[in-house]
């Protein structure tokens, strides 16, 4: 009974959030949005069905685990034994004990498309030219994307991230005002992967600093900040990661571990260990492709990583470095956080199955980016259009 009552509210509140989570929106995109939900909610359903009736997977592990342990016993094996899955079990240890593997399902589902709620808001917020790729206006089309959805609608540590590194995102338009919603975001990556948390608080950080907007004040107060937060979550990586300190001998015997380790356990998918460092970044982006095709999966993977490659090749036309100088610390803080997470997992992964899973955090940042670039150029060449 209690499994019904949850199913019936998940799908009512997934209409509601866009008008809850303190986010603008007109009507017009208010009705997206409800499509959007009923897209996201699809996409719940399918990655349930995947793990409860396909090979299975991470998520039918968090839910035993936090079926099993009790909610102080998990919090004492995130005290003892760091963040990580334990992060999971802490997070499962109440649900899982009262509703269903399908019903704590869809209460994820539920929580990746209030990430997609906020990266709307942000995407509608600060690109302010909508451009085109032949007759496709790319904004709300990217937020179709079926692997964005996929991998934000099931039962794992791919959704809260996803959800975080959202809310983290969109709180930084105000700060200030959204300082519960940025803690809350640093809390839940910290809790399951703690590198996120640090690469959040570097990008926007270094963001700040650089940005020409901001007063020497503002720019002391919140380097210090950022600096304290970033010195505590650098230690916590350090002990995660079970690195005493961070020098070439220290990264090198790191990568080579967790690429064989990750490959060893992936059980499918290219293993590219032994790929020359840049073309394991470009794999990391861009794969799989249309000669990598060995199920559904890597076939509508392909076509949204050839649109990736479309953007950012019209992106790198752009000229970066010039963009990022006039960029506002929005766009300097994802383009910091996009690169940070491409160049440190494509070192770190060594499969592609696992590749495709893990760049979902970052492919919003990568879209945001190739988007507003593309944006500002255009208002750039309108502007040098108008008589003076």
């Amino acid at each position: 009974m209690l499994d019904i009552i949850v199913i019936i509210f998940v799908f009512v509140i997934g209409f509601s959030v866009k008008n809850w989570v303190g986010v603008p929106f007109d009507a017009h995109n208010k009705k997206i949005l409800n499509r959007l939900w009923l897209y996201h909610l699809l996409f719940g359903v399918i990655y349930w069905a995947y793990i409860a009736y396909g090979p299975g997977g991470d998520a039918s592990h968090y839910y035993k685990a936090g079926k099993a342990l009790s909610f102080t016993s998990a919090i004492d094996e995130l005290l003892m034994n760091g963040p990580g899955n334990v992060g999971m079990y802490l997070l499962n240890a109440f649900p899982a004990k009262v509703l269903s593997f399908f019903s704590v399902s869809l209460i994820y589902t539920l929580l990746g498309y209030v990430g997609m709620v906020f990266f709307y808001g942000l995407f509608n917020s600060e690109i302010k030219y909508n451009s085109r790729i032949g007759n496709i206006k790319l904004f709300p089309f990217i937020f179709f994307l079926p692997n964005l959805h996929f991998w934000s609608a099931g039962l794992g540590k791919d959704t809260i991230c996803f959800l975080a590194i959202a809310l983290f995102s969109y709180s930084m338009l105000a700060p200030r005002k959204h300082i519960i919603k940025i803690i809350l975001a640093l809390i839940l990556t910290y809790i399951v992967r703690p590198h996120i948390s640090m690469f959040l608080v570097a990008a926007f950080g270094m963001a700040f600093l650089l940005d020409g907007n901001l007063s020497k004040k503002y720019k002391i107060i919140l380097g210090l900040i950022f600096t304290g937060v970033f010195s505590f979550l650098f230690f916590q990586f350090l002990v995660f990661m079970k690195m005493e300190s961070l020098n070439a001998e220290a990264i090198n015997s790191f990568s080579e571990t967790s690429t064989g380790n990750l490959t060893e356990g992936a059980g499918s998918g290219v293993d590219i260990s032994a790929y020359p460092y840049p073309l394991k970044v470009l794999t990391f982006l861009y794969r799989p492709f249309f000669f990598d095709i060995n199920s559904i999966l890597a076939v509508v993977a392909s076509f949204e990583n050839l649109l990736l490659l479309i953007l950012s090749i019209k992106f790198i036309r752009l000229n970066p470095f010039k963009l990022f100088k006039r960029g506002n610390y929005i766009f300097k803080g994802m383009f910091l956080f996009f690169l940070m997470g491409a160049l440190t997992f494509s070192l770190i992964l060594g499969n592609l199955g696992i590749m495709l899973r893990e760049k979902n955090m970052f492919t919003p940042a990568l879209l945001f980016i190739c988007l507003w670039g593309l944006s500002y150029s255009y208002q750039q060449k309108q502007a040098a259009k108008k008589p003076s």
